[in-house]
């Protein structure tokens, strides 16, 4: 009697405390990473450091995130490392990998406010084409409201059909806006953001374009002192994430991180269009000089559908469908 009473004492007992290591594992924290690319000086990767930190409060028990130094990663290998699954999250510019999904092109050429685009099924058809043809989840646009421009060392000219003329102009590349200053016939230098400032001052490029906020911090004011306008296309760093990582998370850490993303989507979008504001105020102030292309909507014109031509031939060198791009200029163009 002994002997059984002992035998089931210690299933009980083994029976508990596997109970509790099941319960206890349930209830861990799961940790993720991330990468970003820009310096921690630029505003961009504040708002990303803002929303991992809002994130990591509302998330305690639950999901938090660690932020992988600054170049852990080099910045065009990011997202697909996410990919890959090297690293689980990236905040990162759609541009820098729509290779791999050539409509990314909608959100950098948006109109669109990101809850217009949300509402208009936008962001959810951009999530699918992350999910079916990337391997990672897209959780939001975290960076609307800040345009693009272009600055130059010396005035610009114009020419008889209302556009800007770049004969002997060298201008920094950037692949956002590449293939816009291709349809401008600008003679282009592919550099990151990190080599411009010694580009300009060895005089390897004499232009470049860059956000509407942004440009003093890093320095580049010092050599481009006039501003070409209107500004056009819009900032397009958004959050992903691998896709079996996300997979794998609780319910609880889904929505944390989902709405956290979302509630983060306006507040970017309000602190870059007063940041945007207040830059031209000061680099007007500092001397910069403004022109105005004489033949503005054809500029803007020329800047989308460059830009859609290229997703277009993209997609048609993938052999991709691409009845779903009139739909998803639609939502974006609005």
């Amino acid at each position: 009697m002994k002997s059984l009473f002992a035998t089931i004492l210690a299933a009980i007992i083994t029976f508990s405390a596997a109970t509790l290591g099941i319960q206890k594992q349930a209830q861990a924290e799961t940790k993720l990473t991330m990468v970003y690319p820009f310096p921690d000086f630029l505003i961009y990767t504040k708002n990303c450091k803002a929303l991992v930190k809002a994130i990591n409060e509302k998330g305690k028990g639950v999901v938090q995130i660690d932020v992988l130094p600054f170049n852990s990663i080099k910045m065009f290998q990011q997202a697909p490392a996410v990919s890959k699954g090297r690293v689980d999250l990236n905040c990162i510019p759609a541009a820098f990998y729509a290779r791999g999904i050539p409509e990314l092109e909608a959100i950098s050429t948006s109109s669109s406010t990101v809850a217009q685009a949300r509402q208009a099924g936008g962001i959810d058809m951009i999530d699918q084409l992350h999910q079916k043809h990337f391997g990672v989840k897209y959780l939001g646009w975290t960076s609307s409201g800040n345009k693009f421009r272009i600055y130059m060392k010396d005035p610009p000219k114009f020419g008889s059909d209302g556009l800007p003329n770049f004969d002997g102009v060298k201008m920094r590349d950037n692949p956002i806006y590449g293939a816009f200053l291709k349809a401008l016939k600008a003679t282009t230098h592919n550099l990151p953001a990190t080599q411009v400032y010694a580009a300009l001052e060895k005089g390897v490029v004499d232009s470049a374009a860059w956000a509407s906020y942004g440009l003093r911090g890093l320095k580049w004011d010092k050599f481009l002192r006039h501003a070409v306008v209107p500004d056009f296309y819009q900032t397009d760093i958004g959050w992903i994430i691998n896709l079996k990582k996300w997979n794998s998370l609780s319910t609880k850490a889904k929505n944390i991180v989902q709405s956290t993303v979302i509630e983060y989507e306006g507040i970017n979008r309000g602190i870059l269009q007063k940041l945007h504001k207040e830059e031209i105020a000061a680099l007007k102030k500092g001397g910069m000089k403004f022109y105005n292309v004489p033949n503005p909507k054809k500029y803007l014109q020329i800047a989308v559908d460059s830009a859609y031509d290229r997703m277009m031939g993209r997609l048609k060198k993938a052999k991709r469908s691409t009845d779903h791009v009139a739909k998803l200029r639609a939502a974006f163009r609005q």
